[in-house]
């Protein structure tokens, strides 16, 4: 009879090959695709390749906490399955060797990427989205702040609109400003001729240089107007809520949602939109423990379809991981709204898609046990 830990570094080996490619497709696809939304607009800044490639660095933890399990199990299907289309599976029945016996290196694997999907949640996703808030800032000042065509509101008080996006001598054309600090004299600014400034230091700070306009006042009763024409004039716009502002739970790390749950509990005002901030917390709290733990559980509902006898070969294996996971993603979807939505406890919401899944892997593992009987 072979050692079972030859068999289980073999495995082990080749679940890592197979996990690390479909990590990399995974994740190149994911991250593209998201890059791609913004490559235009900032093509049409000037901004390079380089921010480009610190747009992609700073999107992928983002996404890679649903990239690693998706991965995982298409390795295990894959790995499973060639062994089983090679006749590997048979001659470890015949053998002796069980499925139960197969599992420990796939549990292995499902655990640490669990620990590192749970890290991810915990720490890097946070600083991720507080990171591509700032980038929006230092890199594409205006290709989210300024768009064209559209008005938008910063920190209560500016209103700005811009018409449409020029040349190098013009880049932003029919600047559009309101400035309403003082209620009863608002300011409006109009230019022919709009373009961010580099001069200011403030990351939360927005500069823009305005040329060809007219500054329009008048009081709150409109009995007095005041129309003062200018060459060139700076503006500072303080869009520090744009970029800092972190408005929900998913926006703050572990560590930060523990410290703001007494104070929630306790009904003090705490920065997390919703009607039920407490709730928020607890939901996201849930979520880093059960969500990372979907590495384990599909990697045992992993196994038992791996060593089925497909016939199709290893596209078989990737269809079947994109069902399975695919599966999985809707029901972790329907238990969070739920739970967001009041339906279910957080920890019900949170918890109930792993348990379901869990449950199927194991009815999975028993009926290949009974095959190998």
């Amino acid at each position: 009879m072979v050692a079972p830990r030859i068999i289980w570094r073999y495995i082990l080996r080749e679940t890592v090959v197979h996990t690390a490619i479909g990590l990399a497709a995974i994740a190149l696809l994911l991250v593209v695709g998201n890059v791609l939304r913004f490559l235009e607009d900032m093509v049409g800044t000037g901004v390079g390749l380089g921010a480009v490639a610190q747009l992609m660095r700073i999107i992928l933890p983002s996404y890679f906490s649903y990239a690693i399990p998706t991965a995982l199990v298409f390795g295990i299907l894959l790995t499973f399955g060639r062994m089983s289309l090679d006749g590997e599976i048979i001659a470890l029945r015949a053998s002796g060797i069980s499925v139960r016996r197969l599992l420990p290196p796939v549990l292995a694997l499902g655990l640490g990427a669990a620990l590192l999907s749970g890290w991810i949640l915990a720490e890097a996703e946070p600083r991720s989205r507080a990171s591509l808030k700032q980038l929006v800032r230092e890199l594409g000042k205006s290709v989210r702040l300024l768009e064209e065509g559209r008005f938008r509101r910063f920190n209560d008080e500016v209103v700005a609109y811009v018409h449409a996006r020029g040349d190098e001598s013009c880049p932003l054309r029919g600047v559009l400003l309101g400035e309403f600090s003082d209620r009863d004299r608002p300011l409006y600014i109009q230019a022919r001729c709009g373009e961010v400034s580099d001069d200011t230091t403030d990351p939360g700070t927005l500069g823009i240089e305005l040329r060809e306009g007219t500054i329009h006042t008048s009081e709150a009763q409109g009995e007095r107007y005041r129309r003062v024409a200018f060459e060139s004039m700076h503006l500072a716009i303080d869009i520090s809520a744009q970029i800092t502002r972190r408005s929900r739970a998913k926006d703050y790390t572990t560590l930060e949602l523990l410290a703001l749950e007494p104070r929630a509990a306790a009904g003090e005002a705490v920065a997390i939109s919703g009607a039920e901030p407490l709730r928020e917390i607890w939901i996201q709290l849930h979520r880093r423990v059960a969500f990372p733990l979907a590495s384990v559980v599909l990697a045992i509902v992993a196994v038992p379809l791996g060593i089925r006898p497909l016939r199709s070969g290893r596209s078989a294996g990737a269809l079947t991981a994109v069902g399975v996971v695919s599966a999985y993603w809707l029901l972790t979807s329907f238990g969070e709204r739920a739970a967001e939505d009041g339906l279910l406890p957080p920890s019900i919401g949170a918890w109930l898609p792993s348990v379901i899944v869990l449950l199927i892997g194991l009815t999975l593992v028993r009926r290949s046990m009974r095959i190998d009987a």
